[in-house]
C-alpha cells in the first residue's frame, strides 16, 4: 500500500532548556516510549556553521527532526508526551510537508528512515522552501568535504534569498545534515546550481562518491516560529508553529 507524504516538524534550540545533555536525554526518553503517528525522529547536535568561520566541534545547540503520519499526530504529541521537552519557547520551530525526495542511491536512508513524498503537490518558484541534505561521509573524504563546505556555506549566508540555516548531526564528525531556509524555490535554485560554491561541492561529491548515505529533501513550510541564525524571523508571512 502506498503511504502518503511525510509531515515534518523541526525544532532547534541554540540553548536547550536545562542544558544540552539533559534536554537530549529527556527528548530521547520521550521518543523511546512510542508516540502514535510518529514515523521517524532524530535528536541532534546543532550548529550555525554558515555564520561561523570555524564551527564548534562540540556544538551547544540541539535539534529534534520528526516525521509524522499527519499534522494531527504531531499536534497530539506536542500536547502530550513531547510537551515537557518543547514547552520552552526559546527555539526555532517549523512545520512542513515533504514535496520531493531524492536518494543518492536507492538503498540509502536517514538512519533507517526512507522519507516519503507520495501525493505531494508541486511548489511554485515563488513559494518558500526548506531544503534538507543528509549525508554520512566516508572518513577519507573529511578534509576535502570541510574545505568545500566552507565555500558553499559562505555563498548561502550571503545569498539574498537565504532565510537561515543550521547544521545538525547525531554522529560527529562524519554525519552531517544541513537545514536551509529560502524565501522561494527560485532563490534556492539560484544558490544551488550556478558555477562555484555549492555546485562545485556537489559535483565533487558525486564524482568521487564521497558518502555512504545521501538523502535530499525539499519541504514546503506550512508554519514557522522564530529565526534560524538570523536576527529576523525566517518566514514572517506563515502562521506560527504550534507546540502546545
Amino acid at each position: 500500500m502506498t503511504r502518503a507524504m511525510d509531515f515534518i516538524t523541526i525544532d532547534v534550540y541554540d540553548h536547550p532548556p536545562g542544558g544540552a545533555l539533559r534536554w537530549g536525554r529527556a527528548t530521547k526518553a520521550a521518543l523511546r516510549n512510542g508516540i502514535p503517528g510518529l514515523r521517524s525522529a532524530t535528536v541532534n547536535h546543532s550548529n550555525h556553521a554558515t555564520h561561523e568561520l570555524i564551527p564548534k566541534m562540540i556544538p551547544g545547540g540541539r535539534a529534534l527532526i520528526a516525521a509524522w503520519d499527519s499534522d494531527r499526530a504531531a499536534r497530539n504529541a506536542f500536547r502530550g508526551p513531547l510537551r515537557p521537552v518543547l514547552e520552552d519557547d526559546r527555539r526555532f520551530s517549523l512545520d512542513g510537508e515533504i514535496v520531493r525526495v531524492r536518494l543518492q542511491e536507492s538503498h540509502h536512508t536517514w538512519h533507517g528512515w526512507v522519507p516519503s513524498d507520495e501525493g505531494a503537490g508541486s511548489v511554485a518558484k515563488s513559494d518558500p522552501l526548506v531544503v534538507v541534505v543528509h549525508g554520512v561521509l566516508k572518513p577519507r573524504h573529511l578534509a576535502r568535504f570541510v574545505a568545500n563546505n566552507v565555500h558553499a556555506a559562505s555563498r548561502a549566508a550571503h545569498h539574498p534569498g537565504h532565510r537561515g540555516s543550521v547544521d545538525i548531526s547525531s554522529n560527529l564528525p562524519f554525519e552531517h545534515t544541513s537545514v536551509s531556509l529560502w524565501e522561494s524555490l527560485g532563490a534556492a535554485i539560484d544558490y544551488a546550481y550556478p558555477p562555484g560554491g555549492h555546485a562545485s561541492a556537489m559535483k565533487y561529491a558525486q564524482q568521487q562518491d564521497t558518502h555512504r548515505a545521501g538523502v535530499f529533501l525539499r519541504i514546503r513550510p506550512t508554519a514557522s516560529t522564530g529565526s534560524l541564525g538570523l536576527e529576523s524571523p525566517a518566514f514572517p508571512n506563515l502562521p506560527p508553529a504550534v507546540r502546545d
